[in-house]
């Protein structure tokens, strides 16, 4: 017993990762946190059955205004990646945001709304080393003839001291440095080079790159393989593929409410020639006719940037004012031929949801409020019912045809289009409509140095097509009779009839007042990367009335300019940003008064590289107010005068203290005052530090601390939490153990303890044993307990 607990204690302290509290989310893993590099994050879920959709909210550097992704849920999973275009240093703003199917929502880390500071990710500048050599030939993993060999390496980009002639090559640890021949920035070594050795084999090339002092710099490699001509014509037609399917059953044992969920996940990836072709389907028992789609679906087939086709679920990116960040089940593709592409979509975004009907009432005895509305009398035996609404079938189609590669120009023309299906529930009410029309240019100069990109789209929005298209008679009666309107009935008639082709014409069809620009939506901006500089200048206006369904996260009535600057020094090593936003709403007068949003950001970021911590230090300074002052009698209460400023540190660090040691430590200050009559002020601190230790090849281990501190309203919320547990395997990979204990302590008690066992039973079937325990003293005890299987094709 007591050496089964010295086991048992060991296998404890070797940890996992560390995570903010919440009731929906144990934690976040990130990867790939590189300039210019899409940024993956995986958030592990629990409470599953009372989640209904999980979105990431972030912003980059400078910007006050948040984007929106929809993360793709699998089994205990939610995961999403930030395109690569917004991965820039020196870092991203986040949290999740959790919708439940109550209708409720809750943050990640919590209390956002209340003052809390989202969570930061230092983007990691590319290292200059790496790019002070380019790899121009072999590719990693290339497979080439002995007549094709060719290593070939320039040092356009390399620092000033890099001595070229000193360079190291390697070939599978034979030095034929003396066989390159140097021509001033590119070195290459032929086939005619390297004399009588015979290359039909795997190789591995090194690279070794010295200063001109004769000092070690870096070294890079290239793995690569020589095969006969018959072999390589083999290879080129042969039929490519690999694949896998996972399934999962598990149990969740939450508030003793015992529910069994089962998943099954496939996905095949195929190749021939250069065309691609690729299958996935998720398919889950959380899957409810009263619920948008949990299952997910798609079969696509891509020829590199030439063509793409996807048929099922999609997530495609237009210009942001069109369509981005949502999903659409139907068709998707792209035709690149450069001087003319041409995108498009179409398909669900919403599934119908039948209402429910609660109660009836006849004609004597009908009340008059928003859910009640006419029924089937014939059968329902009654004209009049109290219902709970559903949500109508929502079909969309987008297509933008463009002109020019997009390497220097591209001029691009954007139609949406979006329709509930009026017919598609029988409890339903106002369906709706909606048409954006939209241009976006992009313009490039001197290598991309000199960057102009602009878009601009009108929206109209029919908030109720079900009574259709008016007729000249109704017109009549409503903009003849009705003068309040302030419309003539004459030139409804010609707009009518200019776009009933397009969208549902009637009253409830807007907005009638284009010249005021309330339905205009724009964004233009300049970017100059000179001396070392990278600044960025971007307007943006958006009316109050601007509204696209394909995209429901775009901020409205607001318009101003945003200035950024990076400015990059020593060699690429640190960083200094600025930044300056200021905008305005009330755009068409429609509020009391105007609001100004002001913020200023500030930022410095050290990557050495080498012998010292990575570190990034932020500070931000946003004040928002209107024109009430807080003294007056009749307008004091809707006074805005509010100001946050916050403050933030990430320092990264690898230590090598008998093994490699990575520690991160991270901290953020917020303090938000607001002059109203409420005490609205609220403080917000958080440190944590985490370690992971790399012992050998098969152990890893982390420990971390967190400490957050929240006061809103005058009422304190603090709590600590440590995590420590980690992973091992065993030789030759057969099993592997993970675990994680993470207690929090404060006025948030909670202990959580996780456990994964993998074992392989075959070279490509693994099967998982899953457990996840999560207990509120003196509340609940909570579980997951699960079996994976996972077959590799």
């Amino acid at each position: 017993m007591k050496k089964f607990l010295m086991i048992l204690i060991y296998f404890v302290l070797v940890t996992n990762s560390i995570a903010q509290i919440s009731n929906f989310v144990s934690n976040v893993k990130i990867e790939n946190a590189i300039e210019g590099e899409s940024l993956k994050l995986t958030a592990e879920l629990y409470n599953i059955e009372n989640i209904y959709r999980i979105e990431i909210v972030y912003k980059t550097f400078g910007e006050s205004e948040y984007k929106n992704l929809e993360m793709v849920i699998s089994g205990t999973q939610a995961t999403v990646s930030i395109p690569s275009e917004e991965t820039i240093p020196p870092f991203i703003e986040y949290y999740l945001l959790i919708q439940l199917k109550d209708g409720s929502k809750q943050t990640y880390p919590l209390e956002i709304e209340q003052g809390a500071s989202p969570i930061q990710i230092a983007i990691s500048s590319k290292s200059e080393k790496s790019n002070q050599v380019i790899v121009l030939s072999p590719e990693e993993n290339e497979v080439m003839t002995e007549d094709d060999f060719l290593i070939s390496l320039s040092f356009v980009r390399a620092s000033d001291i890099i001595d070229i002639t000193r360079t190291k090559i390697f070939l599978n640890g034979i030095d034929i440095s003396s066989k390159a021949i140097v021509d001033q920035e590119l070195i290459t070594i032929t086939r005619e080079q390297i004399g009588d050795i015979n290359l039909e084999n795997d190789y591995k090339v090194e690279i070794k790159i010295y200063d001109k002092n004769g000092n070690f710099v870096s070294t890079l490699s290239r793995n690569f393989k020589v095969v006969s001509q018959q072999v390589a014509r083999a290879m080129e037609s042969e039929f490519k593929y690999m694949g896998l399917i996972k399934a999962e059953a598990r149990n969740e044992n939450t508030n003793s409410n015992q529910i069994f969920y089962k998943n099954i996940l496939a996905d095949f990836n195929s190749s021939f020639y250069e065309w691609q072709l690729n299958a996935n389907a998720y398919f889950t028992s959380e899957e409810k006719d009263n619920l948008q789609p949990f299952n997910r679906y798609s079969l696509s087939i891509q020829n590199g940037d030439l063509l793409s086709l996807k048929i099922g679920d999609a997530f495609p990116r237009f210009p942001n004012l069109i369509l981005d960040g949502k999903r659409v089940r139907g068709f998707t593709g792209e035709l690149n031929l450069g001087f003319f592409n041409i995108q498009t979509s179409y398909g669900e975004i919403n599934r119908k949801i039948e209402g429910k009907l609660l109660q009836t009432y006849s004609a004597n005895d009908v009340q008059l409020a928003n859910d009640i509305i006419s029924i089937n009398q014939s059968k329902y035996n009654a004209p009049f019912g109290k219902v709970i609404f559903g949500s109508f079938n929502r079909q969309l189609f987008a297509i933008r045809p463009s002109f020019g590669s997009g390497e220097n120009f591209q001029l691009g023309f954007s139609y949406l289009h979006s329709i509930d299906d009026k017919n598609s529930i029988e409890f339903g009410t106002r369906p709706k409509e909606n048409v954006v029309i939209g241009s976006d240019l992009k313009l490039s100069f001197d290598n991309n140095n000199i960057l102009l990109t602009s878009q601009a789209a009108v929206s109209v929005i029919n908030k109720d097509i079900s009574t259709g298209t008016l007729n000249d008679a109704q017109i009549d009666s409503i903009f003849t009779t009705n003068k309040d309107l302030n419309i003539n009935a004459s030139d409804v008639k010609k707009i009518r009839d200019l776009i009933d082709k397009f969208i549902t014409v009637n009253q409830y069809l807007g907005p009638w007042n284009p010249q005021k620009l309330s339905s205009l939506g724009a964004e233009s901006s300049l970017t100059l990367n000179y001396f070392n500089n990278n600044i960025k200048a971007t307007y943006i206006y958006r009316g109050n009335d601007y509204q696209s369904f394909g995209q429901s996260y775009l901020r409205t009535d607001i318009k101003g300019i945003n200035l950024i600057d990076r400015i990059r020094m020593l060699d690429n090593k640190l960083f200094l940003s600025v930044g300056y936003e200021s905008l305005k709403d009330n755009l068409q007068n429609t509020k009391l008064t105007t609001t100004q949003f002001n913020t200023i950001s500030a930022s410095i970021s050290y990557f050495p590289r080498m012998n010292f911590p990575n570190i990034t230090i932020g500070y931000s300074n946003n004040h928002n107010k209107n024109g009430f002052d807080l003294n007056d009698i009749q307008f004091g209460k809707y006074a805005i005068d509010e100001t946050t400023n916050r403050i933030s540190l990430i320092a990264t660090y690898d230590v090598f203290y008998l093994v490699k040691h990575s520690t991160s430590f991270t901290f953020s200050n917020s303090v938000r005052k607001v002059k109203s009559f409420q005490n609205g002020d609220s403080k917000y601190s958080n440190i944590s530090f985490n370690v992971s230790s790399y012992w050998n090849k098969n152990l890893v281990s982390t420990f971390g601390l967190i400490y957050n501190n929240l006061e809103y309203y005058g009422y304190p919320f603090n709590y600590f939490t440590f995590s420590i547990g980690g992973k091992y395997t065993l030789p030759e990979n057969k099993l592997s153990l993970s675990g994680n204990i993470s207690p929090s302590f404060g006025d948030f008690k909670r202990q959580t303890f996780e456990l994964l066992v993998s074992y392989n039973l075959l070279e490509n079937f693994v099967i998982s044993f899953q457990a996840r325990v999560f207990r509120i003293p003196d509340k609940s005890t909570n579980s997951i307990v699960g079996l994976i299987t996972r077959l590799n094709i």
